[in-house]
């Protein structure tokens, strides 16, 4: 079981820290929220401050879920979130994200995009 301080560990070596690459536009209720680019290769989400992307929501654990990178491939990771982390109104325990895909945690959609170009 992966607690809230537990750190996801791979055998597959990790990319670099990226300069382009890809983003997350958070919204609530349809209102854009806030827009982050990935530039670290893990991404803590979840309600305390010490979590790169805040979720304020009682629905949302201290440190609910993490978008990690491998190779080429970027991943969310639910962290035994009591509510679940849903991606395309999925439950999910781990998902490889896709363009398009939608996080949802504790009512609030975190929209992945992929950037096509380097210069993105």
């Amino acid at each position: 079981m992966v607690q809230p301080t537990d750190t996801v560990t791979s055998d597959i070596p990790e990319r670099p820290q990226r300069t382009g690459g890809a983003r997350i536009v958070v919204t609530y209720k349809g209102k854009r929220i806030a827009k982050y680019r990935l530039a670290k290769r893990k991404i803590m989400i979840g309600r305390r401050h010490d979590c790169d992307i805040r979720i304020n929501s009682r629905s949302a654990s201290r440190h609910h879920a993490q978008i990690f990178s491998v190779l080429d491939e970027d991943y969310v990771l639910d962290l035994d979130s009591k509510n679940g982390t849903f991606v395309n109104a999925r439950r999910v325990k781990k998902h490889t994200l896709e363009d398009g895909d939608v996080v949802s945690i504790g009512g609030f959609d975190l929209a992945y995009s992929r950037a096509t170009t380097p210069s993105e």
